[in-house]
């Protein structure tokens, strides 16, 4: 701002900047959207509801829970029986500092996306204000275009960071990768346990995993999560120390579990299936007679049911699956690892 000019006339240009800044911000309201508004959307739930009905107790002979909060400590004890149709006992546990943690790795709250687009508005302002001095309207519009991708960048970031990604259409939904990534490490005791468990009894490879599979199935309840939770946005889906805590979730829930606890063998190659209303994943082996499956990059994925409560062995499906997978709808594969 000119040196000589008078009190008056730099408050009357502040002014101008000030106004003419709101007006900018206005336009750019216009072009670019807030994400999210509220908008998001739930993975592929089962579109099974009958096959998948929710049940409060498990009742089959042979299959039971029991999850205990106490003394600090968060355990979850579960009794099923595996494809050998042998008895299996396993558990998990977490102390409550540990969960507190995991969880807060999760979801979103309003008052975090009121807070970065007030950063946003602040930068902008600021952004707006320096760049017209020095260069003019045009230059002005090229900070504010500059300020919406940092913008975008910090979304992004902030949505990655608890499991979840922004999708076509400004909407959010959970990043089952990102998710299943992320809790291998976490669901490495549980799999050490299965592993020494399948050592002892002389399971092959494929055995063990139909062991994973038949825990996830049938000893964790069918429940669908909901999108908002105590203020939280969850993107309808629990992560998987919180399924294995809490003793139930649904498709694309049980599906994160199971590929994260099957994530600690280097030699498992997994993808997710997203179908019309459903959310499954594929195994990498060679199919054998019978077996449904699916071609990722040339290669031959065997299709694995975790929702439950089927008992449903790698390379069948429930009925409605097979329908949706053999129909015209098709389907969206994600590779895991």
């Amino acid at each position: 701002m000119p040196r000589n000019t008078t009190p008056s006339t730099r408050f009357l240009l502040l002014a101008a900047c000030l106004g003419t800044a709101a007006i900018i911000g206005a336009e750019w309201e216009k072009k670019l959207a807030i994400f999210p508004e509220g908008r998001d959307i739930l993975r592929n739930q089962s579109s099974e509801e009958e096959e998948y009905a929710p049940a409060e107790t498990r009742t089959e002979n042979g299959v039971a829970q029991k999850i205990t909060r106490s003394g600090g400590n968060f355990t979850a004890r579960y009794n099923f029986i595996n494809f050998n149709k042998d008895r299996v006992s396993v558990s998990f546990a977490m102390t409550s500092g540990e969960y507190a943690n995991y969880l807060s790795g999760y979801g979103y709250r309003d008052s975090e996306m009121a807070e970065l687009r007030a950063w946003r508005e602040k930068a902008r302002l600021a952004a707006w204000n320096s760049a017209v001095a020095a260069g003019g309207k045009a230059a002005g519009e090229r900070a504010i275009k500059a300020v919406q991708q940092d913008y975008d960048t910090k979304l992004r970031m902030l949505l990655r960071s608890r499991g979840l990604a922004l999708r076509a259409g400004n909407t959010v939904e959970c990043d089952m990768p990102v998710i299943v990534k992320r809790n291998i490490k976490v669901l490495q005791p549980l799999a050490l346990a299965l592993q020494k468990l399948s050592a002892d009894r002389g399971y092959g490879s494929d055995d063990m995993i139909g062991a994973v599979v038949s825990l996830v199935q049938t000893a964790l309840r069918y429940k669908l999560p909901p999108m908002v939770e105590n203020g939280l946005h969850t993107g309808g889906l629990l992560p998987p120390a919180r399924a294995l805590l809490s003793g139930w979730g649904d498709c694309d829930t049980k599906t994160g579990l199971l590929a994260a606890i099957l994530g600690n063998w280097n030699t498992a190659r997994m993808v997710g299936i997203a179908v019309p209303g459903h959310y499954l994943m594929a195994i990498r082996r060679l199919p054998g007679k019978g077996d449904m499956f699916v071609r990722h990059e040339g290669l031959e994925y065997v299709l694995v049911e975790p929702a439950g409560p089927a008992w449903l062995e790698p390379g069948q499906v429930g009925v409605n699956t097979a329908a949706i997978l053999s129909g015209g709808e098709g389907y969206q594969i994600e590779p895991f690892l």
